[in-house]
Formats: structure tokens, C-alpha cells, sequence
């Protein structure tokens, strides 16, 4: 891979890496139940209405695993990004071939070409 392609996938995920980080905290504050000004936390708001109530755990829950899907996604671009250090960037891990750039461009954190990808999603690898 070219020196210039690399340092444009490494400003993609750096780029990448700062949203979704910006988007973990503002989740992480609707979790802990944090007011933005005070920074102290605040207790689950307890509805009147048994209705309401559940509406507002499952809004509570569904933001706790769009947290958790995020937190994985963001694992998924800092490892990308320290291939791009270790010079591994855009081999696949499994066979060592070169993945594709299309494949990179569209999934710039992919770690597997799409041969392996479709191995590993058969359950053959």
C-alpha cells in the first residue's frame, strides 16, 4: 500500500475514532444519569404512569447496548490504527494476503479480507 493511501485511512479512523468517542460520552452521561451543568448525578426518572415507565427503560436499555456496540466499534478502529503503526495495516490476519481497497475503503477498521470474512461468517474458520 501506498505511503499517501495509508495516511489517508489513518486520518479516516482518526476522524472516525474522535466521533465516536464524542458520541460514547454523550451516551455515557445518559447512562450514569448525569446533569450537563452540575455534573452530578442524577437519579432514573421515575414516571407516574406504569406505561411510561417502561418506555423509559427501554429507551434506558436500548442506549446502554447502542453503548456497548459503540464502545466495540471503537476498539475495533484503535486496533486498526496501531496495524497502521506496526506496518500490518491492510494484510489480512488470518492469510496474510493484501485485503482489497475497495474493501478498505468501505471498512477502513477490517482486519480480514472479504475470502476469510465470508470463512469466519460460515463458521469455518
Amino acid at each position: 500500500m501506498r505511503k499517501t493511501e495509508l495516511q489517508r485511512f489513518r486520518k479516516l479512523l482518526l476522524e472516525e475514532k474522535e466521533r465516536v468517542t464524542r458520541s460514547l460520552a454523550k451516551h455515557e452521561k445518559i447512562i450514569k444519569h448525569t446533569d450537563d451543568e452540575s455534573g452530578l448525578e442524577m437519579g432514573k426518572a421515575h414516571s407516574n404512569h406504569m406505561a411510561d415507565q417502561g418506555s423509559d427503560e427501554f429507551q434506558y436499555e436500548t442506549t446502554i447496548q447502542f453503548a456497548n456496540t459503540e464502545g466495540r466499534y471503537l476498539y475495533s478502529i484503535e486496533e486498526a490504527l496501531r496495524r497502521i503503526e506496526d506496518g500490518s495495516y491492510g494484510k489480512c490476519q488470518e492469510c496474510s494476503q493484501n485485503i482489497g481497497i475497495e474493501r478498505l475503503k468501505r471498512l477502513p477498521y477490517t482486519r480480514l479480507c472479504i475470502e476469510c470474512k465470508e470463512k469466519e461468517e460460515a463458521g469455518k474458520l
